[in-house]
């Protein structure tokens, strides 16, 4: 295979896999803390009368050697969506979400590429999560499919798997830590990710954003990140260790996130098996998902 079809292949393959890619989101380990003066407890709880906007923004970075020659790739993704209560289901909140826009461009040595996903633009459906924020149900996302152009469908769960920054389960106060380990587990019908994670998590206070008393939680993040996808009739695999940074600020009266930013590096290498190549990759990838007007 000659080197331009190679590098078609991964970028082709990497656009597809990142889809899925937005944030991170871990819950607390279970402890006998009660809830004591100055103690915060986090609760989602979005509003029924008014929609609350988001847009998520995320830039990948890939450095890679193919063959001897350097490639860099340039990806950016955007998601914008509505959120609004439209009721509980039991202790759980039952959330309507709306599609407003999804796009993402890709900049290679093949030029540039990408822009908006038309298939999603006004797209809704329900989904159910705990008062922490854990998923309990996200069936209807199953059913918005779309397509990426030369990777074939992919359905728009994977973008809202951890949408929702996942919240302490007990109540915290400034300067407490605590560790989990969780695991993120996708399977889409042209890719998968499996990325186990550590996360050190810091409850850093509470600050105000726009006027907004918000609950600051930093986290560093540990783990490895393995990833397939299916490209022009071929498996690809990248895989290898990341660390990173999550900041969160959660609006503690309103009872959701302001915003949410996540930083990490990936080193590690991408492996054609039809092919037997292998080449190393670095993966820097920024997120940010917060409140617009």
């Amino acid at each position: 295979m000659k080197n331009l079809n190679v590098k078609d292949l991964v970028v082709t393959g990497l656009v597809l896999i990142l889809s899925g890619v937005y944030s991170f989101s871990y819950s607390q380990k279970k402890s006998d803390q009660t809830l004591k003066k100055g103690d915060v407890k986090l609760e989602y709880n979005y509003p029924a009368a008014k929609s609350v906007k988001y847009l998520s923004d995320t830039k990948v970075v890939q450095d890679m050697d193919v063959n001897g020659q350097s490639m860099l790739v340039n990806i950016s993704m955007t998601l914008g969506c509505q959120v609004k209560s439209i009721g509980n289901q039991g202790e759980n909140l039952n959330l309507e979400i709306s599609i407003d826009t999804m796009a993402q461009n890709v900049e290679s040595p093949q030029g540039s590429a990408g822009g908006p996903i038309s298939d999603v633009k006004g797209k809704i459906f329900n989904m159910v999560i705990s008062p922490s924020g854990k998923i309990v149900d996200l069936s209807g996302a199953s059913k918005i499919v779309y397509t990426v152009e030369g990777s074939g469908e992919s359905t728009i769960n994977q973008s809202f798997m951890n949408f929702f920054p996942v919240l302490p389960k007990n109540a915290v106060k400034e300067g407490d830590t605590w560790t989990s380990n969780d695991t993120l587990d996708s399977k889409a019908p042209a890719n998968t990710i499996w990325m186990p994670v550590e996360a050190n998590f810091k409850f850093e206070g509470i600050e105000k954003i726009d006027g907004i008393d918000c609950a600051k939680i930093s986290a560093i993040l540990s783990g490895t990140r393995k990833m397939t996808t299916q490209s022009q009739g071929m498996e690809i695999h990248t895989s290898g260790p990341f660390t990173g940074t999550q900041t969160l600020f959660f609006a503690v009266n309103e009872g959701y996130f302001i915003k949410q930013t996540v930083v990490s590096k990936m080193t590690g290498n991408i492996e054609i098996p039809d092919q037997n190549m292998s080449f190393p990759v670095v993966m820097t990838m920024t997120s940010t998902n917060e409140i617009v007007k």
